[in-house]
């Protein structure tokens, strides 16, 4: 196998089967020790998973891997956008080298696969096997009440229409026509946003703009709330994982959404007092999250050049081809050609390729179209929502 990108090499890899014991049929009648010190530290976190063996991938020759991360982006001389560090740990003759630029080299035979059965465990111990796709497994947890959550747009979406890959031009445009289809919901869905007075939209979305630069934040505030949404105490590793000011502006965005802490952090005890605000700010907060690497830096960049209700604009006015006129005073920044590579790099980010013309711009989505498209639109819509640099 050959691989490319970051990571290069050549490796020669072997398949092992793991086989379950014969005598199978009897672990559905066997409970798990969930009082075990080592499930405890599993169980500090609600979303980890046990899992049965079933197959492992291994190297059947030594190889060598290389990997190398670029650090830092720079879209003109306007702004530099912060991408994804990512820092490899290799140990070799018993010293641990850390860097973001690593050469390895993969002894024979070396498992670095593994394909297994996840397992549901309830409360009492008992489990059962995930072997239905889409079936996940975890753990039952105990829930001390819900948050009720309003209809949301991506439960409306027409997305029974979705053409497969490769089915001619409607394949190539349908992420475009949606976005049409969604404004009018996504508009509904985030008037709780509009009906803030204004000092608390701009303090809401000043924590926003703060976690839009911060991954490691965005990923522990959409925990959060999620655990909030379903009932469950958020866990204090999460908390105790971020930095002071992290944990600062985690706390000041619950309480802005009508989060009430009880304490210096949210427990069963603490309440959510206006749950249709944070139905709101969840939404948003998921969309953000569910956006590929990078997309948030950028969307946060876009921020600071005040141009997010530009791109709302864009998308929503496209035309059927996906063309929009640059004459149109909406879309005035985008004559500025820094400007213009930074929102092409953001729609790069989400597959959709940003093309300009003589006197317009088209917007064209990838050959497979997905998903990444709406909720670039879902994201857009929640921050015009809040006056975000406006």
């Amino acid at each position: 196998v050959s691989a490319g990108g970051p990571w290069a090499g050549h490796v020669c890899l072997a398949s092992v089967l793991c086989t379950l014991p014969k005598q199978r049929p009897v672990f559905f009648f066997r409970a798990i020790n969930l009082r075990n010190p080592v499930l405890q530290q599993v169980l500090e976190r609600n979303n980890e998973v046990l899992c049965v063996l079933t197959q492992k991938i291994v190297t059947t020759q030594p190889c060598v891997i290389s990997e190398h991360i670029q650090l830092e982006e720079k879209c003109g001389g306007m702004v530099g956008i912060q991408t994804k560090t990512v820092q490899v740990s290799a140990k070799e003759d018993g010293n641990i080298v850390k860097d973001t630029n690593v050469v390895l080299e993969i002894p024979a035979p070396t498992a670095i696969a593994y394909g297994v059965i996840e397992l549901y465990v309830r409360q009492d111990g008992q489990f059962e096997f995930c072997l239905l796709q889409g079936k996940p497994g975890g753990f039952e947890l105990k829930k001390s009440g819900s948050v009720f959550m309003d209809p949301l747009p991506l439960q409306e979406f027409p997305f029974g229409d979705m053409p497969d890959a490769g089915q001619g031009p409607s394949a190539l445009d349908w992420p475009l026509r949606v976005l049409k289809q969604a404004t009018p919901l996504l508009e509904r869905n985030f008037h709780p946003f509009v009906e803030l007075p204004e000092e608390q939209q701009t303090a809401l979305s000043n924590v926003l703009q703060a976690v839009l630069s911060d991954e490691e934040l965005l990923v522990a505030l959409e925990q959060v709330c999620e655990d909030v949404v379903s009932g469950l105490s958020p866990p204090p590793a999460i908390l105790g994982e971020l930095k002071p000011p992290q944990q600062q502006d985690l706390m000041a965005f619950l309480c802005l959404v009508g989060y009430r802490v009880q304490g210096g952090c949210p427990g069963p005890e603490d309440a959510v007092s206006n749950q249709k605000l944070f139905s709101t700010a969840y939404f948003l907060v998921s969309a953000l999250a569910e956006m590929p690497d990078n997309t948030a830096a950028l969307l946060g960049a876009c921020c600071k050049l005040q141009i997010i209700p530009m791109l709302r604009h864009l998308l929503c006015a496209l035309s059927d081809d996906g063309v929009s006129d640059l004459e149109n005073p909406n879309l005035a920044p985008l004559k500025d050609m820094e400007r213009f590579m930074i929102v092409q790099h953001l729609f790069a980010s989400v597959d959709m390729n940003l093309e300009r013309l003589q006197s317009s711009v088209k917007v064209v989505t990838q050959k497979d179209p997905n998903i990444f498209p709406l909720i670039l639109y879902i994201s857009l819509n929640g921050l015009c929502a809040l006056g975000t640099a406006q």
